[in-house]
């Protein structure tokens, strides 16, 4: 493994396929976040009692081999943001360490820096690859509901997703006013809009000639927020409590969103929680997303860019809420309403085709 100083910035930074490393005893591991905006990224990771300093390992993706991995000495210092490029993408991971050992790898991050595209109303998307994914969630994922079975799912194109949830002053420069319940917030997400409300205004935004928007399909949406992960949250599992209809306590969710245990029972504006490896944000919580399918049942079969059932009443939600408890909020959880609906836990983002 090489080793450099570290100078200014240090130029690459984070794609490490690290191997396990064993803890010692003195030395606990920290634990590791990376947020992306827009091209800065922040890695950062918690303090350890114990450490008199810290490694910061990297190696871009794809990896190549031992070789690769660059190990930067941070000193005492626990984050670090560094502006890089568009198709940047990394893995990281620190280790804590003191004046005779050091401890094993934190967790290992990882994100990839997509093409963005801003439009007129300051609406930011990032450019996702086509690709395939494992959609639903394992019969072993605590939390799980039974429409939720697992199946390949292949998207032969490319797509913009919205990094945020549209807020309310996006929807009143469009639409004239705020049927929002939480007012007093312009840079919250818009809610108490139906799915047909939504349609209403993907109409108005596709006549101002910047693009063709949508709703993301449900698998599009699902894609997005697994962010390449297979996990519950795309930062991790889900704690397994022996009721998880009770509002807990939730560390990883702590960290990606807004539920029943931190928001406070209100919405907050968009953007404030680490963003997944693909640069969004409020994918878990907030508030309940709208997708363009009607809501039926999987199929146990291989699949290609599907568009949901062709008949239905109600419409897909997805993403839990600022409301709902932590499982609610799992990638794979699947929600969904009669499309004239508008509760205060309703909201969305759009997505542009290329």
């Amino acid at each position: 493994m090489k080793t450099r100083t570290f100078s200014i910035l240090f130029v690459v930074l984070v794609t490490v396929c690290l191997t396990a490393g064993t803890a010692l005893a003195g030395v606990s591991e920290p634990t590791l976040t990376v947020t992306l905006s827009g091209t800065t990224v922040t890695v950062s990771w918690t303090s350890v009692a114990s450490a008199t300093g810290y490694t910061l390992n990297y190696a871009p993706s794809p990896y190549t081999g031992p070789d690769s991995i660059v190990s930067v000495d941070m000193g005492t210092q626990t984050g670090i943001s560094v502006n890089l490029w568009e198709g940047a993408a990394f893995y990281v991971a620190v280790q804590a360490y003191d004046s005779v050992e050091s401890s094993g790898y934190s967790n290992i991050g990882y994100f990839v820096i997509y093409p963005s595209y801003t439009n007129g109303l300051g609406q930011i998307f990032v450019l996702l690859p086509a690709g395939t994914f494992t959609m639903g969630s394992p019969s072993n994922e605590p939390g799980r509901d039974s429409d939720e079975t697992q199946h390949q799912v292949t998207l032969t194109q490319p797509f913009y997703m919205q990094i945020t949830e549209v807020t309310q002053a996006q929807w009143e420069t469009v639409m004239g006013s705020n049927p929002s319940y939480f007012t007093g917030c312009s840079t919250c997400p818009v809610e108490q809009v139906s799915w047909n409300d939504v349609q209403s205004y993907i109409t108005q935004m596709n006549l101002r000639g910047e693009g063709t928007y949508s709703l993301p399909t449900e698998a599009q949406w699902e894609y997005a927020a697994r962010a390449g992960s297979g996990t519950a949250f795309a930062n991790g599992g889900i704690v397994h409590y022996s009721n998880m209809n009770e509002c807990n306590d939730d560390a990883n969710m702590n960290m990606i969103g807004w539920y029943c245990y931190n928001s406070g029972s209100t919405t907050h504006a968009v953007g404030q929680k680490s963003s997944n490896a693909w640069g969004l944000y409020d994918m878990s919580g907030n508030v309940a997303e709208w997708c363009q399918d009607l809501y039926g049942s999987y199929p146990s079969s291989a699949v290609t860019d599907p568009t949901g059932p062709s008949s239905g009443s109600s419409r897909v939600l997805r993403g839990g809420n600022w409301i709902t408890v932590a499982r609610i909020s799992r990638s794979a959880c699947r929600g969904h309403n009669g499309p004239g609906s508008r509760l205060n836990i309703f909201g969305f983002r759009l997505l542009r085709q290329p």
